[in-house]
């Protein structure tokens, strides 16, 4: 059976801190796709600014197309509502009902997990592969896990070879990893205060944001 994994997120810019960690858990898992998916409309950026869906899923595109096993999915373009991960993630089960899926997610969003939307159904859809970030780890992390899943709790090295889990179970790995020290945020922030993020994003990705102008970034087009 595949394994396959989906990563979610605004991906506002797509950086190194979303692809390296995640080449990591790709060569420790074994997957056979990680699919990335960029949040059409996002609840919990509500009434935020952000790069246009066709421009983040663009730079997505450039900066996965060296790897052969990523891919990119449009599945959140279009709704008309807010897209929320759990409806995603049953979406992907209804078309991948012969895959075991996985579910890619960072540290400090799992420590707000009870606050995503039917977050207990979530659970139950895919194992989720928590990546370290650099803001939250170990003993406070697990502080901020549910009483109720801290059974499903499993402890990962990079690049060791991870079993099948046991039929029907769901279960939530750690991946033990150096996390990569930078945020879409960071490099906003850099971009309108004039700096260089030539060293945090895919190259194609900084020429795109430099073509296109993107976060204030000054175009050098006509």
């Amino acid at each position: 059976m595949r394994r396959v994994a989906i990563l979610g997120g605004t991906f506002d810019p797509v950086h190194l801190g979303h692809l390296i960690p995640t080449v990591g858990a790709a060569e420790t898992f074994g997957f056979s796709q990680v699919v990335f998916v960029p949040a059409y409309d996002p609840p919990h950026k509500q009434g935020s600014v952000m790069a246009p869906y066709s421009h983040r899923f663009a730079m997505l595109a450039l900066a996965t197309q060296p790897y052969d096993r990523f891919f990119v999915s449009d599945l959140e373009l279009g709704r008309s509502r807010p897209t929320y991960t759990v409806d995603t993630l049953r979406e992907f089960a209804r078309h991948h009902p012969n895959d075991t899926l996985y579910f890619l997610m960072g540290s400090d969003s799992f420590s707000q997990l009870t606050t995503w939307h039917r977050w207990e159904e979530l659970v139950d859809l895919a194992h989720l592969v928590v990546l370290r970030r650099a803001t939250i780890w170990g003993e406070e992390l697990l502080a901020c896990t549910p009483e109720v899943l801290r059974g499903r709790l499993v402890s990962v090295t990079l690049f060791q070879q991870v079993p099948d889990p046991p039929p029907a179970a769901k279960l939530i790995y750690l991946l033990e990893h150096e996390p990569f020290p930078v945020s879409a945020s960071l490099i906003r922030q850099r971009l309108q205060a004039g700096q260089t993020i030539s060293e945090l994003v895919p190259p194609e990705v900084h020429r795109w944001v430099v073509k296109y102008g993107l976060y204030h970034q000054v175009s050098h087009g006509c």
